[in-house]
């Protein structure tokens, strides 16, 4: 206890620009007595100065302030940002976008923004929150300012709160002011103002017992419905199930006689679908007067936004889940490759050849399968744009086998039932992989302890009509069924399953956005999704993908090598800080006709490009020592020479590369672990005439 008090006073005086004080104190004591080390900033005597500088400048604002600090975004707060926040919450070494959740998605894209290092304070829509001390709710305009650490990389944001519920209360009179005008007209809207006809803002006149009386032409651009076709349906019938409950209460309050603003909700269009709106209403006699804004777009554009950062999260969920299962399925494969290599050492030692060529197939076989998990996992935990392609979803599914097997853990069975021949679709095979693990991992938990996970294939022809409440049009389609024998779901839990965010795991065991991704990515792809499911007896989902027409690409044979030409002395520059690797791929290439000049980082590689001559092609790892990355090598050296050939080559998949440099004509990437091979055949290909 004295170390780690002797710690923290010494972490005391770094943090500090000013002399400290007792006020300075007092308000770092919550900071000061937390327990960093569990949190993913580290404990506080290893902190950065920039993260300490930070901390110092928030302490001595007069503002409720926090930081929200490295990729998982752990706050740290203020003593006066604390009395902002719910009893019930953790607060203190938080995930930011977790304590702010209900309100995330009008605070997520500010938060992008910072992150790119961009700030902006916010007035326009302030947020309420509730004292926690007083209980008295006041109205808050948030800034979000970026925080740069050592490197000048954004590090983190400086989240600030200002009170503006004086201010809102003077645009709440001036508003009843401009309403008390309006009112003197608001008889005569319906027939002779222009406003009403040429708004773009959807108005309508309701009686109080909920009857459409007029609508302007906005109402029906929006929404599509007539006012005759409205006769034989309730207004509240075009509203969505869910948003009901709050539609009703706003309803009454008009009815009392107030005045409602911004009242969110979700209205059905005459084709079917819903649109979100946005209404303000207010009661004039007789009658209820309404103008609703359609913020369809502009909530799917802040959604998107805000499931970018909360998406990552998830598919990094996924990956850890699977880490534990692959570290033991890799030791496995170590332990083959490490186990052939000290017997083919010890033959050779021993002067006896036999077997030998059996040692190195079990290890070329260990590197294989290694190579194929590794580029599997790095494919899952990186961001990349919808690619979908022809393929076979039955070979699809049982390359993922491994890690659908990691993913449920041993005590789970894994039961397959695929179709002989499925049909061929086209869809993106990478988030048809995320979308299968996800199911997989939604199962595992659902079955809590032990089960049987089946997955089922098959071809499938509809008519027209509705099947599990979606309307499919006639024709063939291939569905993948995901089906375990868990506790099952109640039947409010499957109507919500795909809304964003609704889950019903524990709180930080999922951000509930697992079904809606897969929902979406399905109708992305032209299909369509849906869950069956009864309590104790588990659950089904189904994803329904059309038939494509095409024919499936041939595949070549297993083991076949291509043909591989000697090179003509072609200059190459290999650019790696890998020693070894380096060494290895110099060996090969020189050994089919390459001359071969290294560099093991940024630095050297520039100076041989300019002292060495001309090269036919460069090679460069992308992650380098020396001060540049190898984009940024790449990049010089096509300022000196725009047509230079390179290759990139990297181990971490998390955009490697810049899709503007990538496309550019004699560039290409390479995703390591590869063969020796490969990289022949690839460098070969790069130099052909």
């Amino acid at each position: 206890m004295a170390a780690d008090e002797q710690a923290r006073k010494g972490a005391t005086q770094v943090i500090h620009l000013v002399s400290p004080s007792p006020s300075v104190e007092v308000r770092a004591e919550h900071i000061l007595h937390f327990d960093w080390g569990s949190t993913p900033l580290g404990p506080l005597s290893q902190w950065p100065p920039s993260l300490r500088i930070a901390v110092d400048i928030m302490l001595l604002s007069p503002f409720p302030c926090a930081l929200a600090w490295g990729k998982e975004l752990t706050l740290i707060p203020s003593q006066s940002y604390l009395a902002l926040l719910a009893d019930d919450q953790r607060q203190v070494g938080e995930r930011f976008d977790q304590l702010w959740d209900v309100e995330w998605e009008r605070m997520g894209p500010r938060v992008f923004q910072a992150l790119e290092g961009r700030a902006s304070f916010v007035d326009e829509s302030p947020i309420q929150v509730r004292y926690r001390e007083s209980g008295e709710h006041a109205w808050f305009a948030f800034g979000y300012a970026p925080v740069r650490d050592e490197e000048g990389t954004v590090a983190g944001f400086l989240h600030t709160a200002i009170d503006t519920t004086a201010s809102l209360e003077q645009i709440r009179q001036w508003r009843e002011l401009a309403q008390s005008f309006e009112q003197q007209i608001g008889c005569h809207l319906p027939n002779s103002d222009p406003l009403w006809r040429l708004s773009r803002d959807a108005m309508i006149i309701v009686s109080r017992d909920l009857e459409l009386l007029a609508a302007n032409d906005a109402w029906h651009r929006v929404l599509g419905w007539e006012q005759q076709s409205l006769n034989a349906i309730a207004l509240v019938d075009l509203v969505h199930p869910a948003d009901r409950a709050e539609v009703r209460l706003a309803i009454n309050d008009l009815l009392l006689g107030k005045v409602i603003e911004q009242v969110e909700s979700r209205l059905r269009h005459k084709d079917g679908y819903y649109c979100w709106m946005s209404w303000s209403a207010r009661p004039e006699g007789d009658v209820l007067i309404a103008v609703g804004r359609d913020i369809t777009e502009e909530r799917t554009t802040i959604l998107r936004e805000a499931q970018s950062l909360l998406r990552d999260r998830q598919r990094m969920e996924t990956v850890g889940q699977l880490a534990g299962g692959m570290a033991h399925e890799m030791n496995n494969l170590l332990a083959g490759i490490g186990g052939s290599l000290e017997l083919l050492q010890r033959r050779l030692g021993q002067g006896r050849l036999e077997r030998i060529d059996e040692y190195v197939h079990v290890a070329r076989e260990s590197v294989q399968r290694a190579m194929a998990l590794t580029h599997r996992l790095l494919a899952f935990s990186s961001s990349q744009p919808l690619q979908p392609r022809l393929l076979d979803v039955n070979g699809l599914l049982q390359d993922l086998e491994p890690l659908i097997h990691q993913a449920l853990g041993p005590e789970f069975a894994l039961n397959w039932q695929l179709d002989v021949a499925p049909w061929p679709v086209q869809v993106d095979p990478g988030q048809l992989e995320v979308a299968i693990l996800n199911l997989c991992s939604n199962a595992q938990d659902a079955m809590v302890e032990r089960g049987c996970l089946t997955i089922r294939t098959a071809n499938e022809r509809f008519v027209n009509g509705v099947e599990h409440d979606e309307s499919i049009p006639a024709g063939d389609y291939v569905a993948i069924h995901v089906q375990d024998d868990g506790q099952g779901m109640p039947a409010d839990a499957v109507s919500r399953a795909f809304e964003p965010f609704f889950t019903t795991k524990p709180k930080g065991r999922g951000a509930g956005l697992g079904l809606p991704m897969i929902y979406g990515f399905a109708r992305q792809s032209g299909g369509y999704v849906w869950i069956e499911s009864t309590p104790g007896k588990g659950t089904q989902v189904t994803l329904l993908f059309p038939r494509h027409p095409g024919e499936l690409p041939v595949v070549s044979e297993e083991g076949e090598v291509p043909a591989l030409k000697r090179g003509r002395s072609e200059r190459i520059l290999l650019v790696d800080d890998e020693g070894n690797l380096r060494s290895l791929m110099k060996e090969v290439l020189v050994e089919h006709g390459f001359d071969v000049i290294e560099a093991s980082d940024s630095g050297m590689a520039l100076e041989h490009y300019r002292e060495s001559g001309v090269f036919d092609l460069v090679i460069t790892d992308i992650g380098l020592p020396g001060g540049m990355s190898g984009r940024q090598v790449g990049k010089t050296i096509r300022q000196a020479k725009p047509l230079q050939k390179i290759l990139f080559i990297t181990g971490y998949t998390a955009q490697p590369l810049e899709r503007s440099l990538l496309d550019q004509p004699g560039t290409a990437l390479m995703l390591k672990p590869f063969s020796l091979q490969s990289l022949t055949v690839q460098v070969q290909r790069m130099l052909e005439p």
